[in-house]
């Protein structure tokens, strides 16, 4: 990180990642390389209608979403629980979780992993393999 942090994002001031499946989209903003955070990484996560993502655990660390637009469903640990607009989801440490879109509307959520970026390469490894896509684009067909 050169010169002063960033404190304020915009969704634009990062790239907009896609899944190699199309169904899923993210944006890292919050690092310790973007604005030197030490005890947070956080970033705006989408999830294409009618799609399950990709299983997540994290060893160690618990999890937040805040849930900012549409509506389905978060399973933890086998678990499907109803989300909408306006919720805040609290994933226990080492729970496996996964956002499913069983609406027709896109569901984005705000996901807040407390620790470093740079402490977390397994995920930064899987994000290396989505694909920059443009902030206003709609989602395609599936691959």
């Amino acid at each position: 990180m050169t010169g002063e942090p960033t404190v304020v994002f915009k969704i634009t001031d990062v790239p907009l990642i896609e899944s190699p499946n199309g169904r899923e989209r993210d944006s890292v903003m919050v690092t310790d390389g973007a604005c030197g955070a030490q005890q947070f990484s956080a970033g705006l996560f989408f999830v294409r209608p009618g799609t399950k993502c990709h299983e997540g655990q994290h060893a160690g660390q618990e999890e937040l979403y805040y849930i900012f637009q549409g509506q389905g469903k978060v399973v933890i640990d086998d678990v499907a629980h109803d989300v909408e607009a306006g919720d805040v989801v609290f994933i226990p440490d080492g729970c496996v979780h996964y956002p499913w879109n069983d609406s027709d509307e896109t569901l984005g959520l705000f996901w807040v992993i407390p620790d470093r970026w740079s402490d977390m390469p397994e995920i930064d490894e899987v994000l290396s393999q989505w694909r920059e896509v443009p902030h206003d684009s709609a989602w395609g067909p599936l691959p």
